[in-house]
């Protein structure tokens, strides 16, 4: 598949201001939510997981904005994780 993680987080509301920014500046992006229905309880580890995705032509594209929404103050370092491009 060609698809690409380029960040993770908890905070669904972080990950929807994350995917309309990486829009706005021509990245297609989807979320995709490892959350396992009825269990609403679970936000740690694997199963709490919100994956900010795109395709592999724009995932270094990404993770640049991602990285400079940091820089910026946009976002804070502690609340997700850049995912590997490769």
């Amino acid at each position: 598949m060609n698809d690409r993680i380029v960040y993770t987080t908890y905070d669904e509301m972080q990950a929807e201001l994350l995917r309309l920014h990486l829009e706005r500046n021509g990245v297609p992006c989807w979320l995709r939510s490892m959350r396992v229905s009825g269990y609403q309880g679970i936000t740690i580890g694997p199963l709490g997981e919100i994956r900010l995705m795109t395709s592999a032509p724009y995932a270094e594209k990404g993770k640049w904005l991602i990285r400079q929404a940091v820089a910026d103050g946009f976002l804070s370092r502690s609340e997700g994780n850049l995912g590997e491009v490769g």
